[in-house]
């Protein structure tokens, strides 16, 4: 079995030292310890020094060389789109203060299935499709790949 303990930046290395691919959804991808198995069937302990949230293309090095790039699997989704810009950050506005993950992109934002949002958002004027597709949301901005949530440093009061 190899061994990975360390997340490289997608595109951070060369394409010549990539040896497997491995696709795992979002709760997987964030994970200090895991073991899995690659697309070509490398056998891999994935044992970061932290809980570390990897985005689809990112790379994991592996203990020895080469590096296995991660994929963001298929999740179920809903695909939310409006009529205009203004509407769409609206929407996207909504889903931030619910602290969801959102993954945004050019015509349309993502999220992770949920009937209830999908009401909530069918109210606001949202046109919502579910989806099955790879879900790579955005990090947050409390750090470098994730939002951390302890009382001392973020509050609703």
């Amino acid at each position: 079995m190899r061994s990975a303990l360390s997340l490289r930046p997608r595109n951070s290395w060369q394409p010549g030292s990539v040896v497997d691919e491995v696709t795992l959804d979002l709760d997987t991808r964030h994970r200090r310890r895991i073991r899995v198995v690659g697309k070509n069937g490398t056998d891999l302990l994935i044992d970061l020094a932290k809980a570390t949230p990897m985005a689809d293309g990112d790379g994991l090095a592996l203990e020895g060389g080469g590096v296995v790039v991660v994929r963001a699997a298929p999740e179920p989704l809903l695909e939310v789109k409006s009529s205009s810009a203004e509407g769409l950050a609206r929407l996207a506005w909504h889903l931030g203060n619910r602290h969801l993950p959102v993954q945004i992109l050019e015509d349309c934002l993502r999220l992770r299935a949920d009937h209830v949002i999908a009401d909530m958002l069918t109210g606001l004027g949202a046109e919502v499709r579910a989806i099955d597709a790879p879900f790579d949301p955005e990090g947050g901005a409390y750090a470098s790949h994730g939002h951390s949530h302890s009382e001392k440093t973020h509050s609703h009061d």
